[in-house]
């Protein structure tokens, strides 16, 4: 089975802490994953690499692990269908270093295409049970460069395959304009690369001159001025630096454009873009597996061959739901000996099974569940037979195979209330809104759309407004205000008089509980406003509370595409809990509630502020929010 892991435009890669020679980048930050499996006895997968101007693939480096009852096995390197180099399988160990030799692989395009093919051999005649899943694995897998990295000459070759860090400069009080331009660079870069998308950085203008930033960073000194819009690459920087000038209208012009493949044609080192550049939106209720860049996904293997996919709700450009898969595609027919049942799975749960045919046809069309959508909805569809472990099943090996005309129907859901509706609920247009025209906001809200931009393969468009226009307006809205939430909006959780939290359901039903001394926290929350998907980010105290909230979701990678519920809650000295307020019963719980986990977590310096039945309340209130049925 060949599996594409990745395909140019676009790539990107943290770069590690680069030491003097070949850099090395982990498999994980260029959007493989750290680990890479193989199924079966006979298995095959191809990467592609992104290889920046001046570099060139010296090695994968990984951990192999090999499976149990293996007699023996091998990898095949190639490239082109032709075998680089073969490298034996020691047997003998739980796992051991391994190095692959890329150093021969073509480089085209920017890209390094490598294809490793496992062969194994089990002891014995009968296949061991558990390579129908995972036989081989490439544990802690990277990639080493040598060379040197080429600075960009070109506006065009400005933004290179690999990214780890992007500076975006701006005055300490930036106007409107420059704050929009830093949100839609953020979005627009960020939206070129899978994976850990770079990381966006706003800082203080002017940049330090003389600082090296490494190999995969880059600065962008946004500025609204006078003079005729440009974009310029500065000479002489240690570390490339874009500059983006002009007046306001100007500012937006060029960010807009630089989405389009005009950017491609800026081959000097200052250009200016002009028009009206538009942004690739599916969001259709029809769309192919091509269209989704699903393509024609297919797997051969022993027993059971799975196909595995996702419904990546970005990629159709909104929330979706009433999902229907109309599945084409081929298997391996039944025989008279040899008998087989097709199944599809969604999210783990099986949703259809049929028996194999003769024909070896698939022509299905399968519903999916509401309750089993997700930001990406996974699906698996497998071939189960009977017999054929002979020779673990080389001598009758099982395939399914999809067509890429294979198609996804949809209906357009309403506004999201919770974590799972984001980004999609952003799409294709979302306001950007900042209680202030300071840099901090800016960097809050910048941080916020690189991290939404990171879970979605369509790019956000931002549009920055006043914070009334957020408040007021009929589209999706992201607001930052750190030093107290926004009014005139339904906020889930709210603080009264310093004292009293009160925690509303989608119900209407309500929760309060009162303390004995004021308290602060800051919060994320997200929830639907006339229709419309509203997140806000604020602090009932400080600046640095929210701070470190959002510190917290960034400091492990996944953390923010794993969010449940509809609020970030962080008291003061605590870490942030995520809660649910999908229905809320209204009046005090009762003390028999347990309130241990609660209690710890809403301690302020060191003492415990919520006892009893004030504590029991929320206890209760979060558990109804995450366990009773919406309404």
């Amino acid at each position: 089975m060949a599996l594409l892991l990745l395909a140019l435009p676009p790539s990107v890669a943290h770069a590690d802490d680069l030491p003097a020679g070949p850099i090395t980048v982990s498999t994980e930050t260029l959007g493989f994953g750290r680990d890479i499996g193989f199924r079966g006895p006979d298995d095959a997968v191809t990467l592609t690499l992104p290889v920046p101007a001046g570099l060139s693939p010296d090695t994968l480096q990984a951990t192999i692990q090999p499976p149990g009852n293996l007699d023996s096995g091998w990898i095949d390197v190639l490239s082109d269908g032709v075998i680089l180099q073969r490298i034996p399988i020691d047997t003998g160990t739980l796992a051991a270093p391994l190095s692959v030799p890329l150093d021969r692989v073509p480089v085209r395009g920017g890209a390094a295409t490598v294809t490793l093919h496992t062969v194994l051999d089990p002891i014995g005649e009968t296949c061991p049970a558990g390579w129908t899943g995972r036989a081989l694995a490439l544990l802690d897998t990277r990639i080493g460069y040598s060379g040197t990295v080429l600075d960009p000459r070109t506006v065009a070759e400005f933004v290179p395959p690999i990214l780890e860090r992007v500076e975006l400069y701006l005055p300490e009080q930036p106007t409107a304009a420059e704050s929009a331009a830093a949100a839609s660079l953020t979005t627009t870069i960020g939206s070129r690369y899978t994976g850990r998308a770079p990381d966006f950085v706003v800082l203080p203008s002017p940049p330090a001159p003389g600082v090296d930033g490494g190999a995969f960073t880059r600065r962008i000194v946004v500025d609204e001025d006078d003079a005729p819009a440009r974009l310029r690459v500065l000479p002489g920087q240690a570390t490339p630096t874009l500059e983006v000038t002009g007046p306001a209208a100007g500012l937006a012009e060029q960010v807009r454009a630089l989405r389009s493949t005009l950017s491609t044609l800026a081959v000097q080192d200052s250009v200016t873009l002009g028009g009206d550049a538009s942004v690739s939106r599916l969001a259709s209720t029809d769309l192919t597996f091509s269209d989704l860049g699903i393509g024609t996904p297919s797997a051969s293997a022993v027993g059971v061959a799975a196909v595995d996919f996702g419904i990546d709700q970005s990629r159709i450009g909104r929330r979706v739901h009433d999902v229907k898969l109309d599945l084409s595609g081929v298997y391996t027919p039944a025989t008279s000996v040899r008998t087989g049942i097709l199944t599809v799975s969604v999210g783990g749960r099986v949703v259809d099974s049929w028996p194999a045919d003769a024909s070896g046809r698939i022509d299905r069309t399968i519903a999916v569940p509401d309750d089993l959508l997700s930001r990406v909805t996974p699906v698996t569809v497998s071939l189960q037979t009977s017999g054929g472990t002979n020779e673990c099943g080389r001598e009758q090996p099982v395939t399914v195979r999809l067509d890429s005309t294979s198609r996804v129907l949809s209906a357009p859901a309403g506004a999201g209330a919770d974590f799972a509706a984001l980004p999609q609920a952003f799409l294709p247009d979302v306001q950007v809104a900042t209680a202030t025209a300071s840099l901090g906001d800016t960097a809050r809200a910048v941080g916020i759309l690189a991290d939404l931009q990171a879970l979605s393969t369509a790019p956000l468009v931002p549009e920055w407004v006043s914070l009334d226009d957020a408040v007021t307006g009929d589209k999706p809205a992201i607001i930052v205000s750190p030093d107290a939430p926004p009014t005139g909006l339904p906020l889930p959780l709210t603080l009264t008089g310093g004292r009293t939290l009160t925690l509303t359901g989608t119900d209407g039903g309500t929760g309060t509980v009162t303390f004995p001394a004021d308290i602060g926290f800051a919060s994320l929350q997200v929830f639907d406003d006339r229709d419309r998907t509203v997140l806000v980010a604020s602090s009932t105290t400080s600046a640095p509370e929210l701070d470190r909230t959002l510190a917290w979701l960034r400091a492990e990678p996944g953390r923010w595409a794993g969010l449940s519920g509809n609020i970030v809650f962080t008291a003061p000295g605590q870490e942030p809990v995520t809660l649910a307020s999908a229905t809320v019963a209204t009046g005090a719980a009762t003390e028999s509630d347990d309130s241990g986990a609660v209690a710890r977590l809403l301690t302020i310096g060191g003492a415990l502020v919520v006892v009893g039945l004030l504590v029991a309340g929320i206890v209760a209130l979060v558990r109804r929010g995450q366990h009773r049925p919406r309404s």
